[in-house]
């Protein structure tokens, strides 16, 4: 088995994600997030939803690998930008619809739903309608 970092040892999340995951969990690093600014996300809103900036400079200096809830931020907004991308067939369309209010959503901005997985399957949900021109 695959070592993992203690912090995600100790957690009782983190050893059922160990044991389903065997040892492909995939993990996310300070640097990492390269790859979201690659998606089109400033660093401001890498702040707003992955890590605050000290934290996330921290672990960039220290190469450390960002927390489980990290992780998941991370994924979940690199998870609705690849969606988003698919829908539009453009990046740069896929985020502009991320960042104006959208009707379905009463009015409210597709990114702001992204600080949680609740609010992710709602963009998601709306996201897959448009793929499939059902709207509402």
């Amino acid at each position: 088995m695959a070592d993992f970092p203690m912090h995600l040892k100790a957690s009782s999340e983190g050893a059922i994600l160990m044991t389903a995951a065997g040892a492909a969990l995939p993990r996310f690093d300070g640097r990492s997030v390269e790859q979201l600014k690659n998606h089109g996300f400033s660093m401001d809103e890498i702040y707003r939803f992955v890590a605050p900036r000290r934290t996330l400079a921290r672990r960039i200096e220290k190469n450390e690998q960002l927390t489980l809830g990290e992780t998941d931020a991370a994924q979940r907004i690199l998870r609705i930008s690849e969606l988003a991308d698919r829908v539009f067939e453009e990046r740069e369309k896929a985020q502009r619809w991320l960042r104006k209010p959208s009707r379905a959503l009463h009015n409210i901005v597709p990114l702001d739903l992204l600080v949680s997985e609740t609010g992710a399957r709602l963009v998601e949900d709306e996201l897959i309608r448009i793929e499939y021109g059902i709207y509402i």
